[in-house]
């Protein structure tokens, strides 16, 4: 069983995202950070962790997007809005991210932008967007925010959200079947 911490959409608050990163240290095989930190690329916030540029992040030393290889799961990373992640009324476009994600041969997908957290199969790749933890919309925006912890074993993908409080939210935990 392997496990995956993502984070998005901190929007400066660089305690919470210190606190989160704290709780799961040593708990997970990698840490995805999806952009608008709205830090500097090189913060020590970062070390060891895999990051890539939002639209409010100003330093170029963020990636605009990632394939990683960890533990035989391949994911692409981006933050969302080189993409056209924001529908109006929806959770995501998914179609220009899936794209991408073929090219790189991901299995799992992983975005920010939107700030509406959500786990869902799209084109047999497993979409994840944690939420911002500080800035959350959609109709779970009283949870405060949301992270995201991706378990996986050879069967399944269980993708468990967290509110700020770092307590998990039952409700919005998705699994689905692997391979997909």
């Amino acid at each position: 069983m392997h496990q995956f911490l993502i984070v998005s959409d901190i929007h400066g608050d660089r305690k919470i995202l210190e606190q989160i990163i704290q709780k799961w240290s040593g708990q997970v095989d990698g840490i995805f950070y999806n952009g608008d930190s709205e830090l500097a690329a090189n913060d020590p916030v970062f070390d060891g962790v895999s990051t890539v540029i939002g639209n409010m992040d100003d330093d170029p030393d963020f990636v605009d997007a990632r394939a990683t290889t960890i533990d035989g799961i391949t994911f692409f990373q981006t933050h969302g809005h080189l993409y056209d992640a924001t529908v109006p009324g929806q959770w995501a476009n998914l179609s220009e991210m899936d794209e991408a994600a073929n090219e790189a041969g991901a299995e799992v997908v992983l975005f920010g932008h939107t700030h509406l957290e959500g786990a869902e199969v799209y084109d047999h790749k497993l979409f994840i967007n944690p939420g911002s933890i500080r800035l959350p919309k959609g109709p779970h925006a009283d949870l405060g925010g949301t992270y995201a912890v991706l378990t996986a074993d050879d069967q399944h993908f269980v993708v468990t959200f967290y509110n700020r409080q770092q307590e998990p939210v039952p409700s919005l935990t998705v699994k689905v079947n692997r391979p997909l």
